[in-house]
């Protein structure tokens, strides 16, 4: 057996099923995770969290490029990738602001974070693979691009949102003036 034979599915069949692998994506990640922290704790769990979240990120963003034939560079590049990313359909990013300058991007459901306090562990402090993950996919796509954290655990962020990210060209830096001699 090779497989499910996906050329003879529905479009909405396609769908469904890109939807249900983008949740059970999440789901290894999350129990690989709980199961790292369950045995040497959750230092050690962001720890190797971030390590993983680097490369995957990498390898995922050059895929998606190559694949759909990304050839857009800056804020539409970096979001078009962001889309097909395996997670992003489980996650609900929403644009807050979008210019041709800089991207605002907020989650406001995360199914891990959702899933942990649902189970009365907390929160986790995510922001260091975020990191990992916007500096690799803008490498990917436009190293040229910058991004900041607005809010993202630990850090405190209001009911409606779990973290907010903004990607961003930097504005040109001025040469230092040639001194007269």
């Amino acid at each position: 057996m090779s497989g499910a034979d996906l050329e003879n599915l529905s479009k909405q069949e396609l769908i469904k099923i890109v939807r249900m692998l983008a949740k059970n994506w999440l789901t290894v990640d999350g129990l690989w995770f709980r199961g790292v922290e369950e045995k040497f704790g959750l230092d050690a769990a962001v720890e190797l969290d971030v390590k993983m979240w680097w490369r995957q990120a990498e390898i995922e963003a050059r895929r998606i490029k190559e694949t759909l034939d990304i050839r857009e560079t800056g804020i539409p590049g970096v979001l078009k990738t962001l889309e097909y990313m395996s997670w992003s359909l489980a996650y609900y990013f929403d644009y807050e602001k979008v210019t041709p300058t800089s991207a605002v991007l907020v989650c406001t459901h995360c199914l891990p974070q959702e899933s942990r306090v649902r189970q009365g562990i907390g929160e986790f402090p995510c922001k260091p693979t975020g990191e990992a993950v916007f500096t690799r996919i803008i490498e990917a796509i436009d190293p040229g691009l910058k991004y900041r954290c607005i809010a993202c655990p630990p850090d405190e962020h209001p009911a409606e949102f779990w973290c907010k990210w903004e990607v961003f060209l930097p504005p040109p830096t001025t040469p230092p003036e040639a001194s007269s001699q």
